[in-house]
């Protein structure tokens, strides 16, 4: 797929939700991204993966459920599923109320015990190549094996996406501008070469280098995991881009 005209987007939760407003969805966050990506589907093809913000990292944290696969409550399996099918039902109904048609997949159609599936990831690119359907993908608590389940990130899903899929861009909105070195100054990382920069220290250095103000509710890992998946898709081939959600004009200026 590589020099395709694929880009994938993630919606971060904290612009489709209030992430501090439990089961809150942020209408206007969804509807500013939503005008642009009906310019961009003009020109290019578009996959969707969006976060759980205020759906389901808040039943993630109240049934203490995390990436690492373990056998947690079945209640707080059924219930965080649940509750990320309805934000993905909010975010889709917005996408075809905007003419948009989306596609709704969840992550066990392509992910396998924590592992995803090649053929199926590019069946997903094949569905939008003879028609408008816009592919929706989303975080959510996957089985693993046995009786253990994990939650995945849409974050790992991007990296799980590109890396095989090789589009033009990959694309994170997030609700800042971007990565800090020091929010006190607002000073922002503009770029990060993977090939001359090692990564590991500046991760291993956390707020003393990297700083985001994360939501107490996020337990997929927030900026690092954003930031560790984002050098794994760096890494293949693809550009990375962090952008700010409600500034989705941005995603414009970046393909053109």
């Amino acid at each position: 797929m590589k020099g395709s005209n694929l880009i994938i987007i993630k919606l971060g939760g904290s612009v489709v939700t209030f992430k501090e407003k439990p089961l809150t969805p942020n209408y206007d966050g969804i509807e500013k991204i939503l005008g642009v990506l009906g310019e961009i589907k003009k020109n290019f093809k578009i996959i969707i993966v969006h976060g759980g913000g205020s759906f389901g990292h808040y039943w993630s944290v109240k049934y203490d459920m995390h990436t690492k696969p373990y056998p947690y409550s079945d209640l707080g399996v059924s219930v965080v599923h649940e509750s990320m099918i309805e934000l993905n039902h909010i975010i889709t109904n917005k996408f075809i109320e905007s003419k948009l048609k989306p596609y709704s997949l969840q992550p066990s159609a392509f992910v396998f015990n924590s592992t995803a599936d090649p053929a199926r990831m590019h069946d997903i690119v094949d569905m939008t190549t003879e028609n408008d359907l816009i592919p929706i993908t989303f975080g959510d608590v996957i089985h693993t094996s046995g009786n253990n389940f994990s939650i995945l990130s849409g974050d790992t899903i991007m990296s799980m996406l590109c890396t095989e899929l090789h589009p033009m861009f990959s694309i994170f909105t997030t609700n800042v501008d971007g990565l800090y070195s020091d929010m006190s100054k607002g000073e922002i990382v503009r770029e990060i070469q993977v090939d001359k920069t090692d990564i590991s220290n500046i991760l291993s250095e956390g707020k003393e280098k990297i700083e985001h103000p994360d939501s107490s509710f996020d337990v997929t890992g927030g900026m690092k995991r954003k930031m560790t998946e984002s050098i794994q898709i760096a890494n293949s081939g693809t550009p990375v881009y962090l952008i700010n959600g409600f500034h989705p004009e941005r995603i414009l200026d970046i393909i053109h």
